[in-house]
């Protein structure tokens, strides 16, 4: 019981500049639209006007971020998970999990758009996992990414994070920091 607990911990560790760039969109983002206020072929907005360059840019800031303090801490600490690899290749690999949960992100808005869905309507498995599903898919053009990720730790992610994600965004809406729970 106590290794599945770790192991489950360890793999939220190494999702934290995953889960937490939309976070910083929410906080920071607004102004200039990331699909810059155009269609698709389908006359439907591309994106819409809830995913904007700033929210985009501070997200992967944001993401990275997180990242650099987990690695303080583990250095600190004496914790071994993202301090195992070099800095570069750690830092490579925070940027990529953080992009690729941003591009989810987005693209999810895209798709939402494509079937007609509007701006904060809840739309399940794309609004809880496309932003993990293209992390992990960026995050893999790393080598690190193979030193801290196997198949039991994608896929302990992809059952415990629609639980996280709907937690977190519950909370963010009770603070008033998102028009809807989900």
């Amino acid at each position: 019981m106590l290794s599945a607990l770790k192991l489950i911990v360890t793999t939220i560790w190494l999702l934290l500049p995953a889960y937490t760039p939309n976070n910083f969109a929410v906080l920071f983002g607004g102004g200039k639209p990331l699909d810059f206020g155009k269609t698709f072929f389908d006359g439907k907005r591309i994106l819409g006007d809830g995913k904007t360059i700033r929210g985009f840019i501070s997200g992967i800031a944001g993401g990275v971020a997180i990242a650099n303090v987990q690695y303080v801490i583990e250095k600190a600490l004496n914790f071994k998970i993202f301090s195992t690899l070099l800095y570069i290749d750690f830092l490579t690999l925070s940027l990529l999990l953080s992009f690729g949960a941003m591009s989810g992100d987005a693209f999810g808005s895209f798709l939402k758009r494509r079937i007609g869905y509007k701006r904060g309507d809840f739309l399940p498995v794309i609004d809880q996992l496309m932003f993990l599903f293209l992390a992990l898919a960026f995050a893999s053009l790393s080598p690190s990414f193979f030193k801290l990720f196997d198949l039991t730790r994608i896929l302990i992610a992809i059952l415990i994070t629609p639980l996280l994600h709907l937690t977190t965004n519950y909370i963010a809406y009770k603070l008033k920091l998102k028009k809807v729970p989900w």
